[in-house]
């Protein structure tokens, strides 16, 4: 009698394409359904605004409208840049920010967790930060780097102001999951600590760090956000290159169809952001916490 086996790489391939559809296929399904309603419901709107002076493009308009501006989406003429460039100077612009913004919430969330004082110090000034809209930041920041940045290339003081609000507007979902994480360790671990007589340094590595680490993953992925949300609002106002003034440009000449293109390539960005810190959360959180198992 011959038993025939299925190769293991066969079976793990199979696995891997059953998770991602998962069962029946809901996994694309579902989705696909959602979908399917937004552009229904674009294709009602667009019809009812049909013959108005302001009339949306419906989905086969603003896929014709788009495909030229597709074709050339790696431009570098001056005035004129492809929308991969414009996205990719946004992106840019919102690394620096996230990464200033990071440096400084993690350790400080550090402060806020561990000491009382910092805590009541911080907490206030945070309640009155936190729902400050970014857009009343920006004029602030301009104000300041016009200053602060006399003397510096051109593209320095064009790009501070929108860095300095990402910074000031992201930092605080970071800030407060990381206090928030520290101060939801067990007293067990701070009494082990404590007996051991463990140093200043062991204890952030072994005992704060591993708590902390999958708060301070969400609250990056909440800043980031943000930051992104952020950039594009202020580079409406702000001008020069980037994701949002083209958005606010194409409106102003009229060309809604592009300005619908923008929003899906926002949109597609903000969740491949997403998922890319999703993605370096499960690789640092499991190689750290099981170093230290």
């Amino acid at each position: 009698m011959t038993v025939t086996t299925t190769p293991p790489t066969e079976n793990k391939f199979a696995q891997t394409i059953g998770k991602i559809l998962g069962k029946n296929g809901e996994n694309i399904i579902f989705p696909a359904l959602g979908f399917v309603a937004v552009i229904f419901f674009w294709s009602i709107v667009a019809k009812i605004t049909e013959g108005n002076l302001s009339e949306l493009p419906g989905p086969t308009q603003t896929f014709k409208d788009s495909l030229p501006y597709l074709g050339n989406a790696f431009s570098l003429k001056t005035g004129d840049e492809g929308i991969f460039f414009l996205t990719l100077l946004s992106l840019i612009r919102v690394a620096i920010g996230f990464t200033i913004a990071t440096a400084i919430a993690v350790p400080l969330g550090f402060l806020v967790g561990t000491s009382k004082a910092a805590s009541k110090m911080m907490t206030p000034l945070i309640q009155v930060g936190k729902p400050i809209s970014p857009l009343a930041w920006l004029p602030v920041g301009i104000v300041v780097f016009s200053g602060l940045t006399d003397g510096f290339p051109k593209s320095v003081a064009q790009n501070a102001p929108a860095i300095f609000v990402i910074v000031v507007t992201s930092l605080w979902p970071t800030l407060i999951n990381t206090a928030l994480g520290v101060q939801s360790i067990p007293k067990d671990y701070w009494n082990v600590s404590r007996v051991l007589k463990m140093p200043r340094m062991q204890v952030v590595k072994e005992i704060i760090i591993p708590s902390t680490l999958p708060y301070i993953f969400t609250g990056m992925r909440l800043s980031l956000g943000i930051a992104w949300l952020v950039i594009v609002a202020a580079e409406m106002l702000t001008g020069g290159t980037g994701i949002g003034f083209f958005v606010w440009d194409t409106y102003n000449t009229g060309e809604i169809s592009l300005v619908i293109l923008s929003l899906f390539i926002i949109g597609i960005v903000g969740l491949l952001l997403d998922q890319a810190v999703a993605l370096v959360e499960r690789s640092v959180v499991g190689r750290f916490q099981g170093s230290n198992a």
